[in-house]
């Protein structure tokens, strides 16, 4: 498996507004995100830069004009940032991210329910396919969170 690409915040916020409607040219990549930065033309042309170089964009010409649309979905990003995230905070274990989360964050009885339904789903989708999900990594000893 390829290692993971690795989205900045700056990088993901140029993302968003390209998920959100694309082709945009530089200067329109400019004009959505001027509004929440203080970045220059040339701060996002070297953030267009470097997802171009990261396999994250595409550029094609309209009219002359270079415009850029996503080369990866946003639900492809953000599964490549949970992996990594878990990967380094976690040693590869979800569970004891979730087991991390609850300690953290106390849920009322409305989060706790979600969380029981979410589990059935779960469990139903297992049920119905006749799949197992494969055992996870476990925590390295003295490092659980």
């Amino acid at each position: 498996m390829s290692k993971p690409t690795r989205i900045p915040p700056s990088e993901w916020e140029i993302m968003e507004v390209l998920w959100g409607q694309s082709p945009l040219s530089a200067i329109e990549v400019l004009e959505r995100v001027e509004a929440t930065t203080s970045w220059s033309d040339k701060t996002v042309r070297s953030l267009l830069a470097r997802l171009l170089q990261k396999k994250v964009l595409s550029r094609r010409t309209i009219h002359g004009t270079w415009v850029f649309d996503p080369a990866m979905r946003r639900d492809e990003c953000l599964q490549q940032e949970n992996r990594s995230f878990i990967d380094r905070f976690f040693q590869g274990n979800s569970i004891s991210l979730i087991a991390h989360l609850l300690k953290e964050e106390p849920l009322n009885d409305a989060d706790l329910q979600r969380l029981r339904s979410l589990l059935e789903q779960c469990e139903d989708a297992q049920r119905n396919t006749g799949t197992t999900p494969a055992p996870r990594k476990t925590p390295r000893k003295g490092r659980q969170p």
